[in-house]
């Protein structure tokens, strides 16, 4: 019970000593003036359609994902689930995945463990093309206090390019491999072949430029003095800090990484006031779709039992 308790609470103490970390030495009315120098309609309507784009963007992965290792997956079926996973984001990305894994479950006949492995495979390819990203921002003059992510950045790429080679081009005769390879739960790895991985790249990629744009629409109402070429570098880091699964909507690791990679474009306090506002408004434009995602869900004979057992996960 303890344990259980003590796994819960774990994450959100991280989140609390990032934030305690990034704060540091800045006052509040810093912050708060901070705030109310901003572009606020700029920065309000730049993070709508960073959302939407990742909405409907991540619907059509996910359909695509679906269909190649299930079964057909149409975009508009997947809107309730979709609505869910980013409603239950708001507590972390590891609860905001179960909304799938159910609807793999309910919907495509597959065994929780294989809609969990499904998922796997897709964080881990997003990781490894982030990875790539990174190593590639860096070589091309990624700000110097970022150049300590060289190291993880180098381990994901190779974690992920060896696994993905060990599936597509080692077929296993005998011993733990050849038991490991055949596990029912891991279909999406055993299935996938080169195409697979580059039409599921070729849409997470926009996915991942375009919140650059984004991104530098938000730094930019904060008044951070950055080009757009060094925000488009600087995004990979922030997206790949920002999928931790613990960290709900990215709170606590994206203050951490603007007030620590950015130091050298704007005042601490600007860039923990937007670091602080973008946290913020990913929180505001989630917490509408649990509405969203249940009446969807009750129209497409979801019940309310599957979708509480899918949030206790």
């Amino acid at each position: 019970m303890y344990w259980k308790l003590l796994r819960r609470l774990l994450p959100y103490a991280a989140v609390i000593l990032l934030l305690w970390y990034s704060t540091r030495g800045i006052r509040f009315s810093q912050t708060l003036r901070s705030l109310q120098r901003a572009d606020l309609s700029l920065f309000v309507g730049v993070s709508l359609a960073g959302f939407l784009v990742w909405f409907f963007g991540e619907t059509l992965l996910f359909s695509r994902l679906f269909s190649y290792f299930h079964k057909r997956t149409e975009v508009f079926e997947l809107v309730p689930a979709i609505a869910a996973f980013y409603f239950l984001q708001i507590i972390n990305l590891t609860v905001a995945s179960s909304a799938l894994m159910f609807f793999l479950n309910k919907h495509k006949g597959a065994t929780w463990s294989a809609a969990g492995v499904t998922l796997l495979f897709q964080g881990l390819l997003d990781v490894t093309l982030l990875g790539a990203l990174a190593l590639a921002a860096i070589f091309l003059g990624l700000d110097p206090p970022l150049h300590e992510v060289a190291p993880y950045a180098v381990i994901i790429l190779l974690v992920g390019t060896t696994t993905a080679g060990s599936f597509l081009w080692l077929r296993p005769k005998s011993g733990l491999l050849k038991w490991l390879y055949e596990r029912p739960a891991l279909t999406a790895f055993r299935m996938a072949r080169p195409r697979h991985y580059m039409s599921l790249v070729l849409i997470r990629l926009p996915i991942f430029i375009a919140d650059g744009f984004i991104l530098f629409g938000e730094l930019r109402s904060f008044h951070v003095d950055i080009s757009l070429f060094q925000t488009l570098l600087f995004t990979p880091a922030v997206l790949l800090l920002g999928s931790l699964p613990f960290a709900p909507v990215g709170l606590g690791t994206l203050q951490f990484l603007f007030v620590k990679g950015l130091a050298g474009f704007a005042p601490r306090a600007d860039l923990l006031a937007a670091a602080l506002a973008i946290s913020f408004i990913n929180l505001v434009w989630r917490m509408p779709l649990g509405f969203v995602s249940i009446g969807l869900s009750n129209r497409d004979r979801l019940s309310a039992e599957g979708y509480r057992a899918a949030v206790s996960l």
